[in-house]
């Protein structure tokens, strides 16, 4: 997916009718599916199938493969702060973090900049946008208050002045590049007092005006090392390359990183994104070793998206599954919150309008929500195997009727959790030819599914576990307990477009 972060800014919003600045702040209001499900709606779901479906096997495999960083998600800043807080109160402001960085446990937040702003022309620098945009707005701080904790810079873009004619990045520009993201770091802290703890390069750099290629790709890396150390900024981390999918331009480019031993020791991390084609198996044996950050995963959807949309958020839920299943160690959604777009609020999780001010949660939020409550970070995820869909890969073609994760949490619990993605709208056929159905979902089907982890079969004592659903009906719904014996644990009914995850409460070993 790219995204120019200047179509995201609200630059126009005088047009749509700005809140005088003196005019009495409204009390938030929020849509329907903020309410929380009853005890009794959540046992109508938890309750056994009255006919039987079909049963798969998950097996956990022994060995823990990598530790979880977080949940994350995209800032923008905006353009005119002062328009921001005219239709944001600061308990509005404050309200939205909270549903994201308390509520929902989100760590980490990913930095939008264009680097063609900030430095015009070669050797003139000016940040004072991003940290009016950032901090003026009070969208930073309010994150920062509610329990971000990670920041990682999303350069947009390269310099026009840095174009070989070609499309491509002068050989003797990547140095003043490296130097410019050094700069950006320098004068970001020093005007707000905020280190930000990582970088990539450029966002989806296949998608640019100006591009990398394969060839300079870890001269950057080394550059960018040598310009963050030379800066007094050694504990920066440098993430590459942010591919928009994880498929051959992703590996090409990773390879060349790789074949670069300095290169390769310079970075800190893997990056793509998670759209129609998630993390591989693949690219989970290319990051061995090193951090794996999906800095964006978003809509997969053309069209709006309003409150209680199942499907978006169990597409999301599964890419989630499917990326830590496969290496991914920090995972950042595109935008956590954002003015609704009246082209579509797919890229959102939270949407809200003015005048007056109303917030929509949106339905991938709950799923969000649940997930982070069942893997911590710190989690140590062990790697999952279908019977239905063997690695459970959600990349092109056909996606996984079932998606899998299994971790063991820091406090000793262990969490598994499931999405099944079939739907209504679904069809079994596929044609190349169409894009939608080669790369949609299979008809719906419910499913009893068994968890096997070989480490837990030699607990003495059974392990019970509390559950947790979400669907199109219920939002992170309590749903009862469920109890392993002898490593393996049966849930009878896991219906189309639902969430399920599993922490397991006593009789941790």
């Amino acid at each position: 997916m790219s995204v120019c972060m200047c179509a995201l800014l609200p630059v126009a919003l005088t047009a749509n009718g700005c809140s005088d600045a003196s005019e009495p702040k409204k009390p938030i209001a929020v849509e329907a599916s903020m309410a929380r499900p009853t005890a009794a709606s959540a046992a109508v779901v938890a309750s056994p199938a009255s006919k039987p479906r079909p049963t798969v096997t998950i097996t956990v495999e022994p060995g823990a493969r990598q530790s979880f960083g977080g949940l994350g998600a995209n800032i923008f800043p905006w353009t005119k702060a002062a328009i921001y807080k005219s239709q944001v109160s600061p308990e509005q402001n404050t309200r939205i973090a909270q549903l994201l960085w308390r509520d929902a446990h989100f760590r980490s937040g990913r930095l939008a900049f264009h680097p063609k702003d900030y430095s015009p022309e070669p050797g003139k620098f000016d940040i004072s946008f991003y940290v009016d945009g950032y901090f003026g707005s009070g969208k930073l701080t309010a994150a920062q208050e509610a329990g971000l904790k990670d920041l990682i810079l999303s350069p947009a873009d390269f310099p026009e002045y840095m174009d070989d004619g070609h499309g491509f990045m002068k050989d003797d520009q990547i140095a003043n590049y490296a130097q410019l993201l050094a700069n950006f770091i320098r004068d970001f802290k020093t005007e707000t007092g905020v280190l930000v703890g990582a970088t990539g390069i450029v966002n989806e750099p296949n998608d640019r005006p100006v591009k990398l290629h394969n060839a300079q790709w870890p001269v950057m890396i080394v550059s960018v090392r040598k310009a963050l150390d030379a800066a007094g900024f050694q504990q920066v981390k440098i993430v590459a390359p942010e591919s928009a999918n994880c498929l051959a331009d992703a590996y090409a480019t990773v390879d060349a990183i790789k074949a670069d031993p300095a290169a390769w020791r310079a970075l800190d991390g893997i990056a793509t994104h998670s759209y129609n084609n998630a993390a591989t198996p693949e690219m989970a044996s290319r990051a061995a070793g090193k951090e794996f950050w999906i800095t964006e995963a978003g809509g997969t959807f053309d069209g709006d998206e309003d409150a209680g949309d199942a499907l978006q958020a169990t597409s999301l839920a599964s890419r989630f599954l499917n990326d830590v299943n496969h290496g991914v160690t920090h995972w950042q959604y595109f935008i956590g919150a954002e003015l609704a777009d009246p082209h579509g609020n797919t890229d959102r999780i939270l949407k809200y309008e003015v005048n007056p001010f109303r917030l929509t949660v949106l339905q991938k939020y709950y799923y969000l929500q649940q997930l982070s409550a069942a893997f911590d970070v710190g989690a140590q995820f062990h790697h999952c195997l279908s019977s239905l869909d063997g690695e459970m890969t959600y990349t092109y073609g056909k996606k996984p009727r079932l998606n899998a994760a299994a971790a063991r949490d820091p406090d000793g619990s262990w969490s598994f959790a499931l999405s099944n993605y079939t739907a209504p709208s679904f069809s079994d056929t596929d044609d190349e030819k169409n894009f939608a159905l080669h790369n949609g979902g299979r008809p719906s089907q419910a499913y009893s599914v068994t968890i096997q982890a070989p480490e837990l079969a030699k607990l003495t004592t059974p392990l019970r576990f509390a559950v947790h659903r979400s669907s199109g009906k219920l939002n992170n719904a309590a749903a009862g307990t469920i109890t392993m014996d002898g490593g393996k644990l049966t849930i009878p009914d896991i219906e189309p477009l639902e969430l399920i995850t599993l922490r397991s409460t006593e009789g941790r070993p």
